[in-house]
C-alpha cells in the first residue's frame, strides 16, 4: 500500500510540476504570437475599400451604475463559496472521523471541519483578486486561530509543537502545489487549465514504469528487446513516455471538451480555479490517508462533489439583470505590472456590475487568457480571431460574450486587433460602451495611439464618464489639450503613482460616478 501511495503521490507532483513547465512554455509562444498577428495584416486604405457605415450604432437604453448592487452581488458571491467550503471541509471531516477515529463525536467534527476549511481564505483571495501575500497572510492568522482551537479542546498530553507539524503537514503541501500552478504572473493563466491533461499524462507515465518494473521481475523476454535497442535507462523512457503518444489526441481532445464547456458557461475562471485547487488540496489529503488505510483514504475526494452542487445553487441564486452596463478599459501598452495591479484590483470588481471590452495585448495575458483562448491557440486557430479589415468589426463585437457567468460575474470580451484594424475597432467599442477607463500612467506626446483614443472620446455620443489614471510620467499638458473640445465634466482626472487598497477604491467608485448632466443610477 505505501509504494501504491506513493505512485500516487509522484503522479501529483509530476503531472503539477508538467503543468507549470508546458504553462511556462505555452505563454511565451501565445505572446510571440499575438505579438505576429498583431502586426500583420493589409494596410489600412485597402482596408477601408468599399466600406460604407459599418461602425453605425443603433440607440440603446443607459445602463444603471449602482455601487450598492456590486457589493451585494460580491458578498452573495463570498457567502457562496464560504458555504461550499464548509460544507467540503465538514464531509472531509466527517470520511476522516470515520475511517481514522474510533469514537466518533461531533465536537471532533466540528473542529476538524474548522481545520479542514482553510481553503476559504484562499476562495475569498481568488473572488477579490488579492496578492498572493495577502492570502499567504490571511492562512497564516487561520492557522494560528486553529493552532489556539485545538489546543483548548486537546487534552494535557497533546502538545503545542505537534498540533502545529501536523497542520503545517495538512496545509503545507496543497499550498505549495497551489503556489507552484498559480504563484508566477507568467503562467498563472496557463497552468491551472493543463493541470488536468498533465495529471493524465503523468498518471499514465507512472502506470508504465510500474508496468515495466513488474514485468522485470516475471517477463525479462519481453523486456529485454527494449533494454538492448534503448539500453536501461533509454528503455525508462521510453516506457515513461511512450503513453504520451498514445494518450495526446484523447488529452487534446480534453482541452477541446474544457473550452467547450467554457465558451457554453458550464463554468467560469473563478469557477474553475476553486474546483482545481480544492481537488489538488484533497487530492494531497487523500494520498497518506490511502496509504494508512487503503483505498477507503479515496474516500476524502468524494467531499469535492459538494462543487458542481453548490455551483448549479448559485446559478439559480444569481440576481439578474437585463442591461448591464459595459466598461471599456485602454491603456498605454508595455506597462504590465502597473496594469496588472489595476486589473486585479479594480477591474475584477467591476464584472460583479458589467461587461468589460478592451483591445487584445501581450500586457493582460496573464489576466484574461482563458481555456478557450489556450486551447484556440493550441488548435493553431488564435489567427481567425483577428480583425483583418474595418468590415469584420461589427461581426465580431457582435460575437462578444455579454451574459453572466453561473457566479453572477461579467466576462472580460477581448477585441483581437491588427495594427491596421484597430481605429475602427475602437471606435466601434467606445460606441457600445458606458464608461472608459484610460490608464494614462506614462503617456507621452509620442504615443500616438493614446492620443488618437482621447479624440475618439471627445467625440463619442454615449459616454457617462471617463476615468482618467495619470502619475508624475504623464503629460498631462498633451493630454489635456486633446481633449479641450470634449464636454464639460466628461472626464475625471486620477492621480494613481501608487496603486494601493485606498486608491483602488477611489479608482473603482469613480466608475460609479456619472458626468454632470447625465443620468444617475
Amino acid at each position: 500500500m505505501g509504494i501504491q501511495s506513493g505512485h500516487l503521490f509522484v503522479a501529483l507532483m509530476l503531472g503539477v510540476f508538467l503543468a507549470a513547465s508546458l504553462a511556462w512554455m505555452v505563454a511565451g509562444l501565445y505572446r510571440r504570437r499575438m505579438v505576429i498577428l498583431m502586426r500583420g495584416g493589409v494596410a489600412p486604405d485597402v482596408a477601408r475599400a468599399g466600406v460604407t457605415d459599418v461602425l453605425a450604432v443603433s440607440p440603446r437604453m443607459p445602463a444603471q451604475l449602482d455601487l450598492a448592487a456590486n457589493r451585494r452581488v460580491t458578498m452573495r458571491l463570498l457567502v457562496a463559496l464560504t458555504g461550499v467550503c464548509l460544507l467540503v471541509a465538514l464531509t472531509q471531516a466527517w470520511f476522516v472521523v470515520s475511517v481514522q477515529f474510533q469514537v466518533f463525536t461531533v465536537n471532533r467534527l466540528l473542529l476538524l471541519g474548522a481545520v479542514y476549511g482553510w481553503p476559504m481564505v484562499l476562495a475569498w483571495g481568488l473572488t477579490l483578486r488579492w496578492p498572493w501575500s495577502r492570502v499567504l497572510g490571511g492562512i497564516a492568522i487561520y492557522l494560528v486561530i486553529m493552532i489556539v482551537l485545538v489546543m483548548l479542546r486537546s487534552n494535557a498530553q497533546q502538545s503545542l509543537l505537534a498540533v502545529v507539524g501536523w497542520l503545517s503537514t495538512e496545509v503545507g503541501v496543497p499550498l505549495i502545489i497551489t503556489l507552484i500552478i498559480s504563484a508566477s504572473g507568467r503562467i498563472r493563466a496557463v497552468a491551472p487549465y493543463l493541470l488536468p491533461p498533465a495529471l493524465v499524462l503523468s498518471s499514465a507515465s507512472i502506470l508504465a514504469l510500474q508496468a515495466l518494473s513488474t514485468n522485470v521481475n516475471t517477463s525479462w523476454q519481453v523486456v529485454a528487446p527494449l533494454v538492448d535497442v534503448f539500453g536501461v535507462k533509454g528503455t525508462m523512457l521510453f516506457c515513461a513516455l511512450a503513453p504520451w503518444a498514445l494518450l495526446a489526441w484523447p488529452v487534446f481532445a480534453l482541452g477541446r471538451r474544457m473550452a467547450g464547456a467554457y465558451r457554453n458557461k458550464r463554468f467560469s475562471d473563478l469557477g474553475y480555479l476553486f474546483a482545481i485547487y480544492w481537488f489538488v488540496i484533497l487530492m494531497s489529503n487523500a494520498v497518506p490517508a490511502f496509504a494508512g488505510v487503503g483505498t477507503s483514504g479515496l474516500s476524502l475526494l468524494i467531499p469535492w462533489l459538494w462543487i458542481p452542487v453548490g455551483w448549479w445553487v448559485l446559478t439559480i441564486w444569481r440576481p439578474r439583470e437585463d442591461n448591464p452596463a459595459t466598461l471599456l478599459v485602454l491603456r498605454v501598452f508595455q506597462h504590465d505590472a502597473q496594469l496588472e495591479a489595476l486589473f486585479d484590483q479594480v477591474i475584477e470588481r467591476w464584472r460583479f456590475t458589467g461587461n468589460t471590452m478592451l483591445i487584445a495585448g501581450t500586457d493582460l495575458v496573464s489576466r484574461t487568457l482563458d481555456p478557450d483562448d489556450l486551447f484556440t491557440f493550441l488548435d493553431g486557430q488564435l489567427g481567425k480571431r483577428f480583425i483583418n479589415s474595418e468590415a469584420e468589426v461589427p461581426q465580431r463585437l457582435a460575437s462578444f460574450d455579454l451574459k453572466p457567468d453561473p457566479d453572477g460575474r461579467y466576462r472580460v470580451n477581448e477585441c483581437y486587433c491588427r495594427d491596421t484594424t484597430w481605429e475602427p475597432a475602437l471606435t466601434a467599442l467606445v460606441n457600445r460602451c458606458d464608461v472608459v477607463l484610460m490608464d494614462l500612467r506614462g503617456f507621452q506626446a509620442q504615443n500616438h495611439g493614446c492620443r488618437f483614443e482621447l479624440s475618439v472620446l471627445v467625440k463619442a455620443a454615449n459616454l457617462r464618464r471617463v476615468v482618467v489614471l495619470y502619475d508624475d510620467k504623464t503629460d498631462r499638458q498633451i493630454a489635456v489639450a486633446d481633449i479641450g473640445a470634449a464636454p464639460c465634466g466628461r472626464f475625471l482626472w486620477l492621480e494613481a503613482g501608487r496603486m494601493n487598497i485606498a486608491k483602488a477604491r477611489e479608482v473603482f467608485e469613480a466608475l460609479f460616478t456619472v458626468a454632470p448632466g447625465g443620468e444617475t443610477a
